[in-house]
């Protein structure tokens, strides 16, 4: 307006002049922005530059420049969630994120937002917490403003357009019934159902068709756009930004995109009401699941530590709970017979008020049984750490771990990254954002023996889910039923008592053996830029290659390559058995060298495979260490009996998965040859014993080729030393290598049909062509169909139709072919109608397809080649391409540089033609359906193809 005026009475000199030094004076006094903090604590493995400014509208902005990175990506985040919700819409600050992107004023269209997304290499999520709503995109850089300006529109000025609620209100209700039978979502809810009746947390948060609705006195829309205004505002939003652009870069981008965002001067809502009171400590909730499931959890809240973050001390106790170590609170109950495992977690940000432990407890068969047991030798423990726990010996064990994990720490990037950074500047100091998780200033044993003061039965919450739970209400908005009730002093006092007899069995961990020594790195030039085979010999290959981050770790997979699992259904069991007891075996190990910075896993695939990553120092070690402990491990009964009871629970649990998952499981075993039915595998185990196993480690070892794959901070030396150790623990076997066999396409015998029944509600769909064509080009021709169809059947299955929460295509290779995939789980229709949708979207997409410009088709491959070709942040990253090929027998892994080429070949008329014949052409592909039948669309008829094969028994599906 200054502007205006200025130019209308430019002759006006003595009024010009007056506005001039008024113009000045607004432009002295209203910055564009200002800088509030110019770095931040950042690992010395970063070489990211920060700042955080704050816009004119007091919104702070953190700015990241890595000019690594391919894409950019942005993140809001708002200090309003569930808990902020109006009792008369409960869900409102759910349904109000999914509401947000259904156009804005400069962008009105409909799902443009993620379609622009989509359309450049990227994509766009937001999810609702208790006390915050986070939104992010990840993008092409090029079109790194662009998205900036809709994401501040959509901020500033988004429609809500009532015309659209009705879809969004069953968007809401399919995301909340996905979950409406989950277990753990409704031990969640529970845990906040059992708090303060006052606190806003205590109630239903995700929304359904019957919270989200017009009421007398509160209608919808009106209650919508009000939560808007009066939460969504620039002063207390926070904002992240990842890009290859330099700060000065992105303060131009920030300054011109986001400071369009109003500051209503809001202030962050205030919660007065405790968390908890006396009437909600000391409780019992029992609940029985839908799956057969055996959990014992013990809470305790605690007045909040997060802003003593610099001393850990809820990290320090939840470290020592935790602990997996030989006289610690896992191993003592294990070796009890009384839980499989014990997880300790701790939240320092669990309230504005409150921090909180959990611990969470597998019980076996005995352990349901003597449940007291298990929780006196919780109090045990604890005890034992108030007694000989808080000392500087601990302290420098935890302290070396985080310091050593923050001088290294892996580089995250794009979406997740400005995600968790968005998310923590609305808990922690700027300075500390990255920092805050690993800094560890000095011991404070007053602060942790406070914290351990209030880890008493009178404060515990403890939450029991088994199916022999006693149980007398409705869980209010889940499927299922719980009981809550307050503990009789005379058991608490009892677990304090039983305490005192356990805790001599007990002892502290000792020094960490495994923590890196040497963090030298490895100069061999031979393998820096492509991956070498060091040796190819009949039975024995080594892959080798350097990596380019510059840091002392690494990883190796080494693969005892066999057919010994695909024998029968018993061998296959044995295997699982095995690598049971194998995790039992090696709980130990695992966390002391988790907590060194290294890990491992066990696994079967073409045998047995076994991986470590994370500091190279010690990887030689940490391998042949678990080669040897696999070589020479005794089993005795009852490992092998828990084992067993282990492996019947999870079988038996599968049908009471979600839908997709069962969907999706179904797939596999019919894509795997030789696959078994879970019946005939469960009918194995109670055939297997001790001497089985025994016989197995001893094929395993004698019947063996090798393959190694070494990945990192290693020499040749290194690894060729490590082969000579292979060869004499290994009894090498000069075998071509086995590799699993899948189905191959025959398009001639018709569809292949296969129903599941669950016993949850939603029904499934999972319909996937599998291409006969061997063709070298059809992978990168049906990735890129991929990126084009992906956000439009997206649009038309969840937004149009409102049929599904969560929708999916995708594309994958299979031997030397490749398949393509339509993916759901409907609240709405059963899976006969979704199949009728999903042949209508491919019909009406055949035009869309054909109408695209060849201008879109280059810039959406351009965009793809590119998220392709960006640096990897981190090791996992960098490796992941070659990992796959290795595990998938290529005789050359070291191939994306030829995959981009092929990708770079591809023109708009090859991927028309491609769809064409994949989806239509009934000679080309042989179509494979999943079909999921829950309870609610139980008496509709499952879906029938002709010609089709009908599966209803995996042992016999044609081969």
């Amino acid at each position: 307006m200054l502007t205006k005026i200025f130019v209308r009475f430019t002759s006006l000199f003595v009024f010009t002049l007056f506005i001039s030094l008024q113009v000045q004076a607004t432009e002295n006094t209203m910055k564009p922005f200002e800088v509030i903090q110019k770095s931040i604590t950042k690992s010395p493995n970063d070489n990211r530059q920060y700042q955080v400014i704050r816009l004119a509208n007091q919104l702070d902005v953190l700015l990241v420049s890595d000019p690594d990175l391919k894409n950019s990506a942005a993140s809001v985040s708002v200090p309003v969630g569930s808990m902020n919700n109006p009792d008369s819409q409960l869900g409102l600050a759910h349904y109000l994120e999914h509401m947000l992107f259904l156009g804005s004023e400069k962008y009105p269209v409909i799902n443009e937002y993620s379609k622009f997304m989509s359309q450049n290499g990227g994509y766009t999520n937001a999810y609702t917490a208790q006390e915050s709503t986070v939104y992010g995109f990840e993008v092409n850089d090029s079109a790194f403003p662009e998205a900036l300006n809709r994401l501040g529109d959509v901020m500033r000025a988004p429609l809500l357009d009532e015309k659209y609620a009705e879809k969004e209100r069953h968007t809401v209700n399919a995301e909340h019934k996905t979950y409406f039978d989950n277990d753990m979502r409704k031990l969640y809810a529970l845990q906040r159902y059992s708090l303060n009746p006052e606190h806003p947390i205590a109630r239903f948060s995700t929304g359904d068709l019957t919270t989200l609705i017009d009421k007398p006195g509160s209608k919808l829309q009106h209650e919508l756009e009000l939560f808007f205004q009066q939460n969504y505002s620039a002063n207390t939003m926070k904002v992240a930004l990842t890009s290859p652009r330099t700060i000065e870069e992105l303060q131009d981008v920030a300054v011109r995109y986001l400071t369009q965002i109003p500051n209503r001067n809001v202030e962050k809502p205030l919660i007065i009401a405790p968390l908890v009171t006396n009437q909600q400590l000391a409780l019992e909730v029992q609940m029985k699941p839908t799956a057969d499931l055996k959990l014992l959890q013990v809470n305790f809240l605690v007045p909040s530590v997060k802003d003593e973050y610099m001393y850990q001390p809820g990290g320090y106790i939840s470290r020592l709970l935790g602990s997996d170590h030989k006289g610690g609170l896992s191993d003592y109950l294990q070796k009890q017979g009384l839980a499989e495992s014990v997880m300790a977690g701790f939240s320092a940000a669990y309230s504005d008020q409150y921090s909180q432990f959990n611990l969470t407890f597998k019980l076996t068969k005995k352990g349901l049984s003597d449940q007291d047991k298990v929780i006196a030798s919780l109090f045990a423990y604890i005890n034992l750490i108030k007694e000989q726990g808080i000392n500087e010996l601990q302290y420098s064990e935890q302290k070396k771990s985080l310091d050593n994990y923050f001088k290294f720490l892996p580089k995250s990037a794009g979406f997740n990254y400005v995600m968790s950074l968005s998310a923590s500047m609305q808990t922690y100091p700027l300075q500390d954002l990255l920092y805050s998780s690993f800094r560890l200033d000095a011991f404070n044993g007053k602060f942790i023996g406070e914290l351990l003061g209030y880890l008493t039965p009178e404060n515990s919450r403890i939450f029991l889910m088994s199916p022999d739970a006693i149980v007398n209400k409705n869980i209010p908005f889940y499927k299922g039923q719980y009981s809550q009730a307050k503990i009789a002093k005379e058991r608490l006092s009892k677990w304090l008592i039983d305490a005192k007899k356990i805790q001599p069995e007990m002892t502290l961990p000792i020094s960490n053996a495994w923590l890196p020594e040497d963090l030298s790195l490895v100069k061999d030039e031979k393998s820096a830029d492509k991956a070498i085979q060091l040796v190819n010999q009949s039975g024995l290959s080594v892959w080798y290659k350097q990596s380019q981050l510059g840091e002392p770790k690494g990883s190796y997979k080494l693969q005892l390559n066999n057919n010994l699992t695909d024998q029968s259904p018993k061998a296959r069991m044995q295997m699982n058995l095995l690598l049971n007891i194998l995790q039992q075996q090696l709980a130990e190990l695992n966390f002391m060298t988790q907590e060194a910075g290294l890990g491992f896993s066990i696994s079967s695939n073409n045998g047995l495979l076994i991986t470590t990553n994370g500091y190279s120092d010690k990887q030689n070690k940490l391998l042949l260490t678990l080669l040897n402990h696999i070589a020479s491990m005794k089993i005795d009964e009852q490992s092998l009996r828990l084992a067993k009871q282990d492996l019947t629970r999870r079988l038996n649990n599968k049908s009471k998965s979600k839908a997709m998952d069962l969907g999706l499981d179904g797939f596999r075993q019919i894509i795997r040859q030789p696959a078994w039915s879970d019946a005939t595998l469960l009918a194995q185990i109670d055939t297997i014993n001790t001497d089985d196993l025994d016989r197995l480690i001893k094929d395993i070892f004698a019947k063996s080729s090798v393959r190694l794959l070494a990945l990192g901070n290693f020499s040749t030396l290194d690894i060729m030393q490590l082969t000579a150790q292979l060869k004499v623990t290994i009894k090498i076997q000069p075998n071509e290598f086995y590799k699993i066999k899948r189905l191959n396409a025959d398009p001639e015998q018709g569809a292949l049909n296969y129903v599941r029944n669950s016993v949850l509600e939603d029904d499934a769909l999972v319909s996937i062509y599998l291409a006969k064509n061997q063709d070298p080009t059809s992978l990168a021709k049906a990735e890129l169909l991929n990126k084009l169809l992906k956000p439009a059947f997206y649009d038309q299955i969840r937004t149009q139709e409102q049929l599904t929460y969560s929708p999916f295509t995708a594309s994958f290779p299979v031997n030397d072919s490749v398949a393509f995939g339509l993916f759901t789980q409907s609240p709405t229709v059963g899976s006969a109608a979704l199949y009728e949708r999903f042949q209508a979207f491919l019909e009406n997409f055949n035009k869309s397809l054909m109408e695209i410009k060849e201008s879109d088709f280059e810039e959406i491959k351009k965009a793809h080649i590119a998220n392709y070709l960006a640096k990897p942040s981190n090791l996992a990253g960098e490796f992941s391409y070659l990992s796959n090929e290795w595990l998938s027998n290529k005789d050359e892994i070291d191939t994306k540089q030829d995959h981009v080429a092929l990708l770079e070949s591809i023109t708009l008329q090859q991927v028309q033609q491609y769809y064409s014949d994949l989806f239509f052409d009934k000679t080309q592909a042989q179509q494979i359906i999943v079909q999921v039948k829950g309870t609610k669309f139980s008496a509709d008829k499952a879906l029938t193809l002709q010609p089709e094969i009908s599966i209803t028994d995996i042992d016999k599906q044609p081969k």
